[in-house]
């Protein structure tokens, strides 16, 4: 187990505590009272990304204005501005992907510094209890990976139909053999024949693989366009919008190009 402390004196240009500093509580957002009466706001330990992402084993690659927060084994990506976080993960002994979560604060740059929120460190930890917490004046964080756990959010659907109606959006697929589970109101995944085929709603990426492929292109098609990533000239993960919607396919052996094309085409 690995423990790294930082002092909030250190911290105090990055945002604001509106606990006491020798209360014990857990990364995250709080709410702030007046003269003991409950206020609707709330406050936030904001920290340096880079800095406290390193000391803790990640890497941050910006591409254009979008981080990606990568230790091989959990990602998130941080987008200035946008109080909306997804944490994924590569262990096949964790579940795959977090549902969208607001910390209560976008994360935003002074002076060429991204500070994000503290609890984001604590989903990339897994949400352990007691991975993260403020005490004494100061943010202590245990990186016990072994104990980390990705809450699932995941809800196992028997039809397509029961995905569907839950979900508020329907959903086209090819045929095949499929088992489907479901983020209310935010996605429905198929999975089977070695395939998992998500939509989601809005333009994100939503397939959950951050992998480093060594091939990457992009591919219009029936006027959609086709972001794929993969190797060996073969398709492991693609994405594209349409409409309201975004789609995702990931697959275990790779597709040809005809193959996706074909895939894409059926799924709406």
């Amino acid at each position: 187990m690995k423990q790294f402390r930082m002092t909030l004196t250190a911290l105090a240009l990055a945002g604001m505590l509106t606990v006491p500093a020798f209360a014990a509580v857990p990364a995250g957002s709080y709410p702030i009272s007046v003269d003991g009466a409950a206020t609707e706001a709330t406050g936030c330990v904001m920290v340096p990304l880079r800095t406290m992402a390193e000391s803790l084993g990640f890497t941050v690659t910006w591409t254009g204005s979008s981080a990606l927060v990568d230790n091989c084994d959990m990602h998130t990506e941080v987008i200035p501005g946008v109080d909306r976080y997804t944490v994924t993960t590569s262990n096949p002994q964790l579940v795959g992907m977090s549902a969208p979560f607001s910390l209560g604060v976008p994360p935003y740059a002074v002076d060429g510094v991204t500070y994000v929120p503290l609890g984001l460190f604590d989903a990339l930890l897994g949400s352990r209890e007691g991975a993260v917490t403020v005490t004494d004046g100061q943010i202590s964080i245990q990186t016990d990976r072994e104990g980390a756990q990705l809450p699932n959010p995941f809800t196992d659907c028997a039809t397509l139909e029961e995905a569907a109606k839950t979900a508020g959006f329907s959903m086209t697929l090819p045929e095949g053999g499929y088992t489907f589970q479901l983020m209310p109101g935010h996605m429905i995944q198929a999975s089977g024949d070695g395939l998992t085929i998500r939509k989601g709603v809005g333009s994100d990426d939503i397939s959950g693989d951050y992998t480093s492929y060594p091939q990457t292109g992009t591919q219009t098609v029936n006027g959609l366009s086709l972001t794929w990533k993969g190797e060996n000239d073969r398709v492991r993960v693609a994405t594209w919008s349409k409409g309201d919607y975004t789609f995702s396919v990931s697959s275990e052996t790779g597709l040809t190009m005809a193959e996706l094309t074909a895939l894409a085409g059926s799924v709406g």
